[in-house]
C-alpha cells in the first residue's frame, strides 16, 4: 500500500519528535544535577555569610553608640546600642541552626560567647560611669580601651571566621559543581551530535522520496510570486500535493478577485490607525465635523473616567462637559484653522494639559474630523511655579536691606564733613548708584516672575493705545533733549481701542523708548511709528544708534543679554517686554544693522 504524502510525514516527524525527547530527558536530567549542586553552593553558605554581614554591621553600629555615649554623656545612645541588641540576636539565632561546614558549629558557639562578653564589658563600662566627675569621659574611654573594645575586636574576628569558613565552602562547592558542569556539557554535546547527525541523514533519506512533486507546484508558484496568478498549476497527482495545487488554484481565483476591491487594504489601514490610536500614553480623541466622538484610546477613558463603547457617537460635551474645551474646538473651525494649541485646567486645576488640535483632511481637502490630543504639562507648570515663587520670595529679602543702604548713603551725603572730603563723597555716591542699579534689577526680577506666573495677574480693561504710546513719547521728550534728540511721532490710526493691561503695555513702549534713548548718538532722531490693518494693531521704535550686530540679534530677547558691556544696564527689561507681548498673545520683533541703528516693532492682535 502505497504511504500518503500526510503519512510520511508523521512519520519523519514521530522519528525526530522521539530524537528530541532523548535530547530533552538527557538535557533536563543534567540541568537538574547541576541545579542541585548549585543550590548546595549558593543557599546555606550564603545565608550564613548574609547572617555574619549582618551581625558585622550591627556591632558596628554598637560600638559607635558606645563611643557616642562616652563622648556625649546622653542617653539616647544606651537606648539605641540595647535596641540593637535584638538585631544581633537574630541572625545569630539563624546562623545557630544553620551549621553546615565542619568546625562550624565550635566558631558560631565562639561568636555566641564573645558577644556575651562583649555585653558584659559594656555594662562594666556603664557601672564606671559618673556624671559628676569632671574627668568622666577619661575614665570611660580608659575603660572603653583596656576592656571593652578588645571584646569587640574579638568578637568581629569570630565572626569573620564564620563567614570565611562559609566563603571557602563556597568555593570548594563551586569546584565541584564547574566539574560537573563540564562533564554534564560534553556528555549533552556529544549525544546531541549523534543524534543530529542521525536526524540529517533519515531527513535526507526520507524527504527525498516525497519532495519532486512539489518542484513542479514550486514553479507555480514563483509565477504566482511575480504577480501572475491567472497561471493556473498542474495537477500531476491525487495525493497530498495534488490537494495543495488545487487549492492553490483556487487562492489564485480569489486573490485576483480581491485585487478588484480595496476592501483589504481598507480594513488593514483602519487596523493599524487604531493599533496606533491606543497605544499613545496621553488622552487622544478624534472628533467628525459635528464634534461627535468617533474613536478615544485608553488614556482617554482612565483620565475622564469615561467608557468608548458609551460615548461613540456622541457629543463631546455628553462626554467631557467642558465648556473652554469645545469653544476651542469651535474656534478652530470657525477660523478654519488647521492646528491649534491651548493650555487648559482639568479637575478643578489638579491638571494642566496642553490641547492640541489637528484637523483631518481627504485628499480633495475636505475636514473629516478632527484630532484632540491632551499633553500633560502639570509637572513642567508647578516647576515653574516654584522658580517664580523662589525668584520673587529672595528678591524681597534683598530688596530690603539694600533699601537701608540706600537711604544710610542718603543721609551720610548730607554729613558736612564727608561733603567738604571728595574721596569720601564720590565713594557715597558710588553707593548709592550701585544700589539703585541693584534696585532695579530687583524690581525686574520681581516683575518677570510675577508675569510668569500666571497670566491671570494681568489687569485687563479695554484702553486706548495710540493716547498710551503719545503719553511715553511725552514722557520721554525732556530725556531725549539732553542728548539732543529727537523723537518724531507718526501715527496711522484713530482712536483705536485694545484690551489688555495698560500699565504693562506702557512699560513695554517706555523700556523700548529709554533703550532707544541710550543707545542713540546724540543729535539724532527716534522714530515712533502706530499704525493698525483689519486685524492688528503694530507701533515700533526706531532709533540711529550703535545697532546690534547679526549674530547678535536672535538673543536681544534672552535674559541677562546685554549686546554693549560699556552702558549700563541690567539686560532684564527686552526679555520682560518680551513676556509681557507674549501673554497678550502679541509679537516683538528687532531688525538691526550695526553702526546704523535698531527698529523694535510690537503687533497685538485685536480682541475687542
Amino acid at each position: 500500500m502505497k504511504q500518503s504524502l500526510k503519512r510520511k510525514f508523521i512519520n519523519l516527524f514521530m522519528i525526530l519528535v522521539i530524537i528530541n525527547i532523548l535530547i530533552g530527558t538527557f538535557s533536563i536530567f543534567n540541568l537538574l544535577k547541576i541545579g542541585k549542586a548549585s543550590d548546595a553552593v549558593l543557599n546555606e553558605n550564603y545565608d550564613s555569610i548574609t547572617f555574619c554581614d549582618k551581625m558585622l554591621d550591627t556591632i558596628d553600629f554598637m560600638d559607635k553608640d558606645i563611643l557616642s555615649y562616652i563622648i556625649y554623656n546622653d542617653d539616647k545612645y544606651l537606648k539605641a546600642f540595647y535596641e540593637k541588641n535584638t538585631d544581633f540576636n537574630e541572625p545569630l539565632y539563624f546562623q545557630l541552626n544553620n551549621l553546615t561546614e565542619v568546625y562550624e558549629e565550635n566558631s558560631t558557639s565562639d561568636i555566641k560567647k564573645n558577644y556575651e562578653d562583649f555585653l558584659t564589658s559594656f555594662s562594666s563600662l556603664i557601672k564606671s560611669n559618673t556624671n559628676s566627675s569632671s574627668d568622666r569621659k577619661e575614665i570611660l574611654l580608659k575603660n572603653y580601651t583596656t576592656d571593652v573594645k578588645p571584646k569587640y575586636l574579638k568578637l568581629r574576628k569570630s565572626i569573620r571566621d564564620v563567614s570565611l569558613l562559609n566563603q571557602k565552602a563556597i568555593l570548594n562547592k563551586k569546584g565541584n559543581v564547574t566539574e560537573k558542569i563540564h562533564t554534564s556539557t560534553l556528555s549533552m554535546i556529544f549525544l546531541s551530535i549523534g543524534l543530529i547527525l542521525i536526524s540529517f541523514l533519515l531527513t535526507l533519506k526520507l524527504i527525498s522520496k516525497f519532495l519532486e512533486p512539489i518542484y513542479s507546484l514550486q514553479k507555480d508558484i514563483l509565477k504566482a510570486k511575480e504577480g501572475d496568478f491567472s497561471h493556473k498549476a498542474n495537477i500531476i497527482s491525487k495525493d497530498e500535493i495534488g490537494m495543495l495545487a488545487s487549492e492553490f488554484n483556487d487562492m489564485s481565483n480569489k486573490i485576483c478577485e480581491f485585487q478588484n476591491s480595496t476592501l483589504g487594504q481598507l480594513l488593514n489601514e483602519k487596523n493599524k490607525s487604531l493599533a496606533i490610536v491606543k497605544s499613545i500614553a496621553d488622552p487622544l480623541i478624534v472628533l467628525d465635523i459635528n464634534s461627535r466622538i468617533l474613536l478615544l484610546n485608553d488614556a482617554c477613558q482612565d483620565f475622564f473616567n469615561i467608557n468608548q463603547q458609551d460615548v461613540i457617537g456622541h457629543h463631546i460635551l455628553e462626554a467631557i462637559p467642558n465648556g473652554e474645551l469645545f469653544d476651542f474646538i469651535s474656534e478652530l473651525l470657525n477660523n478654519n484653522l488647521d492646528t491649534s494649541s491651548k493650555i487648559m485646567n482639568f479637575k478643578d486645576d489638579e491638571f494642566i494639559y496642553n490641547v492640541n488640535l489637528s484637523v483631518i483632511m481627504d485628499t480633495n481637502s475636505t475636514l473629516n474630523g478632527i484630532i484632540v490630543s491632551f499633553q500633560n504639562i502639570t509637572h513642567i507648570k508647578n516647576l515653574e511655579k516654584m522658580k517664580n515663587n523662589f525668584v520673587s520670595s529672595i528678591s524681597h529679602e534683598i530688596k530690603t536691606p539694600l533699601t537701608s543702604i540706600m537711604m544710610g548713603a542718603s543721609l551720610l551725603e548730607e554729613v558736612n564733613e564727608i561733603k567738604n572730603n571728595e574721596n569720601i563723597s564720590k565713594i557715597i555716591s558710588t553707593i548709592n548708584e550701585d544700589s539703585q542699579r541693584l534696585l532695579t534689577l530687583i524690581n525686574n526680577f520681581l516683575r518677570i516672575s510675577q508675569i510668569a506666573s500666571d497670566d491671570s495677574l494681568l489687569n485687563k480693561d479695554v484702553f486706548n493705545i495710540k493716547s498710551l504710546v503719545e503719553t511715553s513719547v511725552l514722557e520721554f521728550t525732556s530725556l531725549a533733549s539732553t542728548k539732543d534728540i529727537s523723537i518724531i511721532f507718526d501715527s496711522y490710526v484713530n482712536e483705536s481701542n485694545y484690551y489688555g493691561d495698560e500699565d504693562k503695555i506702557g512699560w513695554v513702549i517706555n523700556n523700548l523708548l529709554s533703550n532707544a534713548i541710550k543707545f542713540s548718538n546724540n543729535n539724532s532722531s527716534i522714530y515712533v511709528t502706530i499704525k493698525e490693518t483689519s486685524t492688528s494693531i503694530e507701533f515700533s521704535v526706531k532709533d540711529e544708534g550703535i545697532g546690534i550686530s547679526h549674530e547678535n540679534i536672535p538673543k536681544v530677547f534672552c535674559k541677562f543679554f546685554r549686546a554693549n558691556e560699556d552702558i549700563d544696564g541690567t539686560g532684564l527689561g527686552l526679555s520682560l517686554s518680551k513676556q509681557i507681548i507674549d501673554i497678550h498673545n502679541g509679537v516683538i520683533t528687532c531688525d538691526s544693522t550695526l553702526n546704523k541703528g535698531t527698529t523694535f516693532t510690537v503687533i497685538l492682535q485685536k480682541n475687542i
